[in-house]
């Protein structure tokens, strides 16, 4: 159906993102949500509702609002029919390792995968069914590991990859699985994509990332980092502004650009190759970004904490690429996906994991953490 604001409160209520953005307005104003089920207040329309907030509900949010459910491919959450298919994941007891304070086998005071490999034995006297490791990539450690320089090469304070070899191998001769860390959303400023696209501009990587032409010192939007202050870098040398939604050295990636996730495509392939069996995806719902990156709505910002989240927590192409990602890396080896989803609540969670939609097989629930 189309949105508009004559739709009412209680047709928004049944969009799995309406559901999701009211219950979090509600969570935010500490307000039960017979508020909103009743039949007093369901059956108003969005236009009632935007004239007796009197002016604290700005056009953008409703503007915003209208935009993310008519961004539903189906008003309906429900599931076709079908019988419970059975797999390893459903049933699987998961233990995350932090690398670098779970086991130090060499004495320097970091642990690394040599002392993962040493506590197998251990592991799998717990009942563990599969290991998710933590970042163990080459990286200049701005944000734990989650700014990552180089995909293919482990820091070298965790071990080689010889010896990440080995410690696939003793966690499959155990029976269990090992799930890696997938970072994709951005990449650190010292990664050989970003360096090009900054220093070249004639480099195809250029378009890797969100850089825009510099003109004053006004950066291109109004949204903000979830490390605090301006989303945005200037880099002055090059009269560029640089996009990062976290650290000032996470950069985020442009999914827009289809060379760019074939170079992902195509990574995620390699560590498949070696045996991996499958990923943990972070912030995997911010890889769509609204086109032209428009300014945030300021109320909208004030609710949330953060400018412009409503541009990219559920973009436009998110179910797209959630779909290549399958199709095109995940699929042909079986690999499991659970997806870091910040800001998805549980109808939209169905959106994204639903057996028959074929993109994400999980998501972590972040619901039980945000109470009133």
């Amino acid at each position: 159906m189309a949105y508009t604001l004559k739709s009412k409160i209680k047709d928004v209520w049944k969009n799995p993102v309406g559901h999701d953005v009211l219950a979090k307005i509600l969570l935010q104003l500490n307000l039960p949500s017979i508020l909103i089920t009743n039949p007093l207040v369901s059956f108003l329309s969005l236009g009632q509702v935007k004239a007796l907030s009197r002016g604290r509900l700005s056009e953008g949010f409703f503007e915003s609002l209208i935009g993310l459910l008519s961004s539903v491919e189906s008003p309906s959450t429900k599931q076709t029919e079908q019988s419970p298919n059975e797999t390893w994941w459903k049933e699987a007891v998961f233990y995350q390792i932090y690398p670098r304070s779970f086991m130090d086998a060499n004495g320097d005071g970091i642990g690394d995968l040599k002392g993962i490999i040493m506590k197998l034995d251990y592991l799998k006297t717990l009942g563990i069914d599969a290991i998710w490791l933590s970042p163990i990539y080459d990286s200049p450690n701005d944000d734990n590991g989650y700014d990552i320089r180089d995909y293919d090469k482990i820091l070298e304070d965790f071990g080689t990859m010889e010896d990440f070899a080995a410690l696939l191998e003793g966690v499959h001769r155990r029976g269990m699985k090992l799930i890696m860390d997938l970072v994709v959303n951005h990449t650190s400023d010292e990664h050989a994509w970003f360096q090009k696209a900054l220093n070249d501009p004639s480099s195809p990587y250029r378009d890797y990332y969100f850089l825009q032409s510099a003109v004053g010192n006004t950066p291109p939007n109004n949204w903000t980092s979830f490390f605090s202050g301006s989303a945005w870098n200037l880099y002055e040398k090059q009269k560029l502004w640089g996009l990062h939604l976290f650290s000032k050295k996470q950069m985020d990636l442009n999914w827009e650009n289809p060379d760019l996730r074939e170079d992902v495509y195509a990574m995620i392939r390699r560590w498949l190759d070696r045996g991996v069996d499958g990923f943990r995806m972070d912030v995997i719902n911010y890889i769509s970004k609204q086109p032209g990156l428009p300014p945030g709505d300021e109320t909208v910002g004030t609710m949330m904490g953060y400018c412009g989240i409503e541009h990219y927590f559920y973009g436009p192409k998110l179910h797209q690429y959630l779909r290549e990602i399958r199709e095109k890396a995940f699929a042909p080896y079986s690999a499991f996906s659970v997806g870091e989803t910040p800001g998805i609540g549980m109808e939209m969670s169905k959106q994204l994991t639903g057996a028959n939609r074929g993109e994400l097989d999980m998501v972590f629930s972040f619901d039980h953490l945000e109470t009133p």
